[in-house]
């Protein structure tokens, strides 16, 4: 299931219908479990995974394996109103089964192991990809990691059943009933000093409580990875008056906060609004409009806005910015002119394009310049030369070296605010840069403070779209322990970048990352390897939902994923809504698309590059 705006691709030559078939693992001659239809956008007809209670007479070791299976049913009921998972558990243990807590994601095709211990004991071990963690956060996990549970066995009316640790457990869900019973959803909040939303994408449960849950991960802080760079119109004292949040048969959500002096402020009234909905009314919810109200006071008024409002832009904010990608850069030998990156032809053919804003003809930059960047409205240029000590720009045609700045320079990165983004080492630390990006003069370099890549070597860095976030690749200082992580960009009040915010790290399952380059305002692609002595190729990494390795265990990674690109340094789109059809690699001296689901080499082209990317 995949509720969200802007859906998680996994860069697949294509998702076969082998993917979405085939019956949960685990040991044969388990109870029934068969999958329910799928919940689709506005539509309240969710899915629904239908399990079997215990086995009379059953032994340890099936109780335990079955009843980590009718977990994945934790939102429904028996024909005696009981939620199935419940009647495996002894009576002191009903109430440690808390199943959204902790999520532990295992691979589908694999079985649960199951082994009889002494004293009555099970371990029950599964082929761990992933968690999700009380507040909706999912990690994926490194290759080969497993998890293992012990559980106690007692014997209530002469029947088995499960004694959960004091500490309480959640959920053991495989991967298919993962994408049945769970969605990613995004939060909104306000981007500091604008009426702009930006999103932070989380783990629900995809049931009837869904409005709910939303709302009440809504009412919490920013997360730390936008701290500082957006904020919440919701006071930390803000709560619902009511368990629940109504949803009406016609889609109206009604939302009843707790009658709280703050809540009603009239400075903050329009943007609380506006985060509940972009939240509840995104695909995935049945939400069609939504209400907002005090308990004891009624509804919470705001200038010219009815009672209930179905469209964001009624309250004057919008969400994240689209890319167009419509304006890119090619450089053939030592010329460079702008294209049409959308503009190319059967064969890889790029055509021949037109000069910089201001230029006489095409601009030359000499082999002796790598990492080739475009400003998003193509008036510049930048690349840095290939001892990366040495920064420059062209404007109209015309080169303008920076003042020196360091060693080890990243390839340079232009944001849509811009600016245009290096790091590299100075005097022995790590350091993050910007300068006026579109300037006719050189600029001057402001260092980011960015306290949490002390010690790290930057190989890539890329903002999002939105000029939010910063999508930074790191090693240690040997090289080792590649990773990326994504930083909020925070700014002083004319836009000029100060810090990066607690970094956020995404794709763990990758390694030997290289670069990754935003696609999207929540997706970005990596260049990297899924394991080892695996073969660096590009990755599809969605924002707070994974890698997606999670979704093609049925056949070998080989089978489904791009093909890598020998030589392969940077990756980047062509193509916002088909990232993985439209793909560009540059080796450094050549470039090469991807076209009909197979690599051409853009003959005579050493660098194909998409302005602002």
């Amino acid at each position: 299931m995949n509720p969200r705006r802007r859906g998680g691709r996994v860069l697949v030559l294509a998702l076969l219908a082998a993917l979405l078939l085939g019956g949960c693992g685990g040991l044969p001659g388990s109870s029934p479990v068969a999958a329910g239809l799928r919940a689709d956008t506005k539509v309240d007809q969710r899915a629904r995974v239908v399990v079997s209670g215990p086995i009379k007479g059953a032994p340890q070791t099936i109780i335990a394996r079955d009843f980590i299976r009718a977990g994945a049913a934790f939102q429904d009921t028996d024909a005696n109103q009981q939620v199935v998972g419940r009647t495996f558990l002894a009576p002191d243990s009903v109430d440690r089964w808390k199943p959204t807590s902790a999520i532990t994601v295992y691979d589908a095709p694999t079985s649960l192991t199951i082994d009889q211990l002494p004293s009555d004991q099970v371990r029950v071990s599964v082929a761990a990809v992933a968690t999700i963690d009380a507040a909706g956060r999912y990690a994926e996990l490194p290759p080969g990691t497993t998890r293992s549970l012990v559980l106690s066995m007692v014997r209530v009316d002469g029947e088995w059943r499960i004694e959960l640790p004091a500490a309480g457990f959640g959920l053991w869900l495989n991967t298919d009933d993962l994408e049945q019973v769970m969605g990613h959803y995004e939060l909104h909040y306000v981007v500091a000093g604008t009426q702009r939303l930006v999103s932070d994408v989380r783990w629900f449960p995809s049931g009837s409580g869904l409005a709910t849950a939303l709302t009440r991960a809504q009412l919490g802080p920013v997360p730390g990875y936008l701290s500082g760079v957006a904020t919440t119109a919701f006071p930390a004292s803000a709560q619902l008056a009511v368990d629940a949040v109504d949803v009406d048969p016609q889609g109206k959500a009604t939302v009843v906060l707790a009658d709280d002096p703050a809540v009603v402020e009239p400075g903050r009234r329009r943007a609380l609004w506006a985060q509940l909905v972009a939240t509840l009314l995104q695909p995935g919810t049945t939400v069609i409009s939504v209400a907002l109200e005090v308990q004891g006071v009624g509804p919470i008024p705001v200038p010219n806005v009815a009672d209930e409002v179905a469209q964001l832009d009624v309250l004057g904010f919008t969400t994240e910015p689209s890319l167009a990608l419509t304006v890119g850069a090619a450089r053939r030998g030592t010329e460079v002119t702008l294209v049409n990156p959308q503009d190319v032809a059967e064969g890889g053919v790029v055509p021949a394009g037109r000069p910089l804003q201001g230029a006489p003809g095409p601009t030359r930059v000499s082999s002796a310049y790598t990492g080739l960047a475009l400003s998003p409205d193509g008036t510049d240029l930048a690349a840095v030369a290939q001892g990366r000590a040495e920064l420059v720009r062209w404007r109209a045609g015309v080169p303008l070296t920076a003042p020196p700045l360091g060693t080890d320079l990243t390839d340079p990165a232009y944001d849509t605010a811009g600016r245009l983004w290096v790091a590299g080492s100075a005097q022995g630390r790590t350091t993050v840069w910007t300068l006026t990006g579109t300037a006719a003069t050189p600029g001057v370099a402001t260092p980011v403070s960015a306290g949490w890549l002390t010690g790290r070597r930057v190989l890539s860095l890329r903002i999002s779209p939105d000029a939010t976030r910063a999508a930074v690749v790191s090693t240690a200082a040997d090289g080792s322990g590649s990773r990326l992580d994504v930083s909020g960009v925070r700014r002083d009040g004319s836009g000029v970048p100060l810090s990066l915010a607690a970094p956020y790290q995404q794709g763990q399952p990758l390694v030997d990352l290289r670069t990754a380059t935003w696609v999207g305002p929540l997706e970005l692609v990596a260049l990297a390897r899924d394991r080892a002595g695996g073969q660096l190729r590009p990755f599809d990494v969605s924002l707070g939902a994974g890698v997606g390795l999670r979704r093609v265990a049925r056949l070998t990674l080989d089978q489904q994923l791009v093909p890598p690109v020998p030589d392969a340094v940077s990756v980047q789109t062509r193509d916002v809504d088909s990232p993985a059809a439209a793909l560009v690699v540059l080796t450094g001296e050549a470039t090469y698309l991807r076209l009909g689901g197979r690599w051409e080499l853009a003959a005579g082209v050493r660098d194909l590059v998409v302005g602002g990317l």
